[in-house]
């Protein structure tokens, strides 16, 4: 069972890549050795960056910035 935070992700990812998302992010946690369902705050801002540059494939820069920016807000007081 992901962890509220993991699952937040995995929402973003889904919503803008489909069931491709899901895979993403595993991929992206394993290159940055974080358990995808245990996603910690401070693995947010490298999992962000990594997710980020992952969209920019897929939707351009500015879908890129978007992505990152709205993942790393989940951590942000």
């Amino acid at each position: 069972m992901p962890t509220e935070l993991s699952q937040k992700i995995q929402d973003i990812m889904t919503r803008e890549m489909g069931q491709l998302g899901k895979f993403i992010i595993k991929k992206q946690c394993r290159d940055l050795g974080i358990d995808p369902d245990n996603i910690k705050e401070e693995d947010v801002p490298k999992l962000a960056r990594a997710l980020g540059r992952v969209m920019v494939t897929f939707g351009g820069p500015e879908k890129g910035r978007a992505v990152e920016n709205e993942i790393r807000r989940l951590v942000k007081k």
